[in-house]
């Protein structure tokens, strides 16, 4: 029965894929506007926008999951689904990873590649829900960064700044960093396996594994910003701070 299961899990993925991109069409040209028009306050509008987001993705898993394609453990997610006002810092291995986080809790908001704008599927789902575009020039973002989190919103960060492949250990960028140093904020710790690893970069959705995937999604604590600004210069409390970052998560891949 092993290749009916694969077989099973490969349609199943190709129309997991089509109905990401189509559900984000549709809730784009209906239950967004629909919002817009009942909702004066931005800051209300976005935040009932981002709660559509995280229902609409946790039905997405939960039918991954019913369906049999992917099975999930969350059996240690800890505070990841009721934080407000953090950065929560995770490392980046597949392509589910947005998806998984921000069906756990409903205040995110991510940074997202510019290209997404203007994309038919999602641009309609990144721009209602006040995502930040990666291309703002530092300042702006930083402000922004620092709007979201006054606001109670979470902001999600991949230090990796891409998926990285097996075997591979990303560096970490410093920008999660030096918006950390600057608003004192709390940075939860999400750590995301997948064994077998599946839907990497690089890696075309249609070359699943043999067995069906198992994703964990894991609370690792929490880092107060505020400890790593004592020195003289924010930069080498921002170089400490990813180091140590860096440094909890290269511990949890070679144990």
């Amino acid at each position: 029965m092993g290749w009916l299961d694969r077989s099973w899990r490969l349609i199943g993925t190709g129309l997991a894929f089509a109905s990401l991109g189509l559900g984000g069409m549709v809730l784009a040209a209906t239950i967004f506007p629909l919002i817009s028009l009942a909702t004066r306050d931005p800051v209300a509008r976005v935040r009932r926008t981002q709660y559509v987001v995280h229902r609409s993705f946790r039905l997405y898993i939960a039918l991954l999951c019913v369906t049999r394609i992917i099975d999930l453990d969350l059996s240690d997610i800890g505070r990841l689904a009721d934080c407000r006002g953090c950065q929560i810092v995770a490392n980046h291995p597949t392509l589910l990873d947005v998806v998984l986080l921000m069906a756990l809790n409903p205040r995110v908001r991510c940074i997202v590649k510019h290209q997404l704008w203007s994309n038919p599927y999602l641009g309609g789902v990144v721009r209602a829900a006040g995502y930040l575009r990666n291309d703002l020039p530092s300042e702006m973002m930083i402000r922004a960064c620092a709007d979201a989190l006054a606001e109670g919103s979470n902001l999600l960060v991949f230090p990796e700044g891409t998926r990285t492949r097996p075997g591979e250990n990303g560096k970490f960028q410093r920008g999660f960093a030096n918006v950390a140093m600057l608003t004192g904020v709390e940075l939860r710790l999400a750590l995301i396996t997948c064994d077998p690893i599946t839907l990497t970069k690089g890696e075309p959705w249609w070359r699943i594994p043999e067995r069906r995937p198992l994703f964990r999604v894991s609370d690792m604590g929490a880092l107060d910003a505020n400890e790593y600004m004592g020195y003289q210069y924010r930069a080498v409390g921002a170089r400490r701070l990813v180091a140590r970052i860096e440094g909890l998560y290269r511990d949890k891949f070679t144990n």
